[in-house]
């Protein structure tokens, strides 16, 4: 694979603030494009190098607590016809979770749709790989995804 570092880039470091209420915060990231020196088939090439969610929670006993999961490409997943392309995403180790990436060729738009075993939980879109994944990460990670 890559010589990239995945998920401890400082870039991915959420910001602390200190005046938190007890509600959860999380936090939208917008990957990295898998790119021709990644090592990966180029069919993949504008697909997210990794997808990561994270967040802050305020415990009441011990402060603050960062909450970070990164699912990466599984390339035997990969599905071409002459409508779409997609990617499935997972964890390491595997946590139930994974992330369908698709992308639609004819709009040029890009869907994530995020599952718990086999049920749909969550989905997103946009009209660009930022756009899309900005709304499927802004939730942040489910409770017991970590």
């Amino acid at each position: 694979m890559s010589n990239r570092k995945k998920a401890d880039h400082p870039e991915f470091e959420p910001e602390v603030i200190d005046d938190w209420d007890d509600e959860p915060h999380s936090f939208g990231f917008v990957p990295t494009e898998i790119e021709v020196n990644d090592n990966y088939d180029q069919r993949f090439l504008g697909f997210p190098f990794n997808i990561l969610f994270g967040g802050m929670a305020l415990d009441p006993q011990t402060g603050q607590k960062s909450l970070q999961v990164c699912y990466e490409p599984a390339p035997e997943t990969f599905r071409e016809n002459s409508h779409r392309k997609e990617l499935d995403y997972f964890t390491t180790p595997q946590n139930g979770f994974f992330i369908r990436v698709i992308f639609e060729k004819k709009t040029g738009r890009w869907l994530t749709q995020k599952f718990k075993g086999e049920q749909l939980i969550r989905s997103a879109f946009g009209s660009t790989l930022d756009e899309a994944m900005i709304h499927t990460t802004i939730d942040g990670p489910e409770a017991d995804e970590c």
